[in-house]
């Protein structure tokens, strides 16, 4: 070098150098105890993760190549510099050449025959100084921690997400096992998350590690809903069983009812048109009944409830009917008893009006009163006999009516 350096200026630079050499031991220390090194160093990695931690690790290897360069370098300066207190002109050219020249000798490297020519050498050295050395080793160490870093980040993140999902899960499995239902769905989310956990584990790095999670959420939540639902039918089966034994008594009761009744009016009502009432509506529910009570046990819940959702509303149809059938039929005996009273009271009206004695007002209440009052009755002739009845009388009234106006 053709500027020497001066016994100060060596001194110093000297101490800069090893206590460079001391932090970048330290540095290199803390980077193999960083927790993504242990994460990444025993894993069977794949994919981007796989990319960047080979290209870490070649770093990592070199890193501590140079760092042992760097360190002998600094011994070597040391020795010089322990020859004398006052060190002459020829070991400050010697410092000065350690401690700034380019005395650092990298790898060779070999040269293609294409690129050295007839007469060039076959492999090149590069020759840099500590200075340089020093500023590919922080480059090459903020990359690798980069790498590290990421992973550990990223891994936390994940695992910070698997954990949570894993005793959702294990509870729903739990559930999903007493009440008979959603087995295979739960197998099917285990292995979407063992397949995200694997994916973790092996190529953390991707921006894809933990894109299942989301749906793997969602249908845990699913069955977080639907199982205690389940539960919950499964819980009140037998009184719901009950509920429908006491819906078919009373679709029982009414066609019973139905069927006494009709059997009175087609004794009282002519020609009603009804059939006779069966048991065609308790019949199927019962049969619905048997068949929901046979399957228990050997069903899920799930299935279970949607049968007995569908009887619920079979069996409500059912006694719907039933009562719909039976007002039909009293409703022809209500129907004779309203043409009863109405004839009464026209018959009042009359003699209220002073028509007591009129014989053909008497005619024709006679005869609204001998169908009314035969049996059976026929219904459609009474309705027109209490027209006629009530249209006489009317015709009896409207004029004295119109002459008090």
């Amino acid at each position: 070098m053709d500027v020497v350096l001066s016994r100060d200026e060596v001194d110093r630079a000297l101490a800069a150098v090893r206590g460079d050499s001391d932090r970048i031991a330290e540095s290199l220390v803390e980077m193999d105890a960083h927790p993504g090194h242990k994460l990444l160093k025993d894993a069977a990695l794949t994919g981007l993760t796989a990319r960047r931690w080979a290209q870490a690790r070649t770093a990592m290897a070199t890193l501590w190549e140079q760092f042992a360069t760097y360190r002998d370098m600094v011994a070597r300066a040391q020795e010089v510099r322990a020859r004398r207190s006052r060190p002459g002109d020829e070991e400050l050219a010697e410092l000065t050449d350690l401690l700034h020249g380019r005395v650092v000798e990298l790898d060779s490297e070999a040269v293609p025959i294409e690129r050295r020519g007839l007469t060039g050498p076959a492999q090149v050295t590069e020759r840099i100084t500590l200075a340089e050395l020093l500023t590919r080793m922080r480059q090459a160490f903020d990359t690798v921690t980069a790498v590290l870093a990421a992973a550990e980040s990223a891994w936390s993140a994940a695992i910070g997400r698997f954990d949570p999902l894993d005793r959702r899960l294990h509870a729903v499995s739990v559930q999903a096992e007493s009440v008979g239902a959603a087995v295979g769905e739960v197998a099917a989310i285990r292995r979407d998350l063992d397949r995200a956990r694997e994916l973790v584990l092996t190529d953390v790095l991707t921006v894809h590690a933990t894109d299942a999670l989301p749906d793997v959420e969602r249908r845990i939540a699913d069955l977080e809903t639907r199982l205690p639902r389940l539960a919950r039918v499964r819980d009140e089966f037998t009184a719901r069983l009950v509920a429908f034994e006491a819906v078919l008594s009373d679709i029982e009761a009414v066609e019973a009812t139905a069927r006494q009744t009709h059997a009175a009016m087609v004794e009282k009502i002519a020609s009603p048109g009804l059939p006779v009432p069966g048991e065609h509506a308790s019949s199927a529910v019962r049969a619905r009944l048997r068949r929901l009570r046979a399957r228990q046990g050997s069903e899920g819940w799930d299935v279970l409830a949607r049968e007995a959702d569908d009887l619920e509303r079979f069996a409500t149809t059912a006694l719907d009917g039933a009562r719909t059938a039976l007002r039909a039929i009293t409703g022809l005996l209500d129907r004779r008893a309203e043409l009863r009273g109405r004839l009464e009271a026209y018959q009042v009206k009359a003699a209220r009006l002073g028509h007591a004695e009129d014989g053909e007002l008497s005619r024709l209440h006679d005869e609204a009163h001998r169908i009314l009052f035969t049996a059976p009755c026929d219904l459609a002739a009474a309705t027109r006999a209490l027209n006629r009845y009530r249209q006489a009388i009317q015709d009896r009234t409207q004029p004295r009516e119109e002459r008090a106006e």
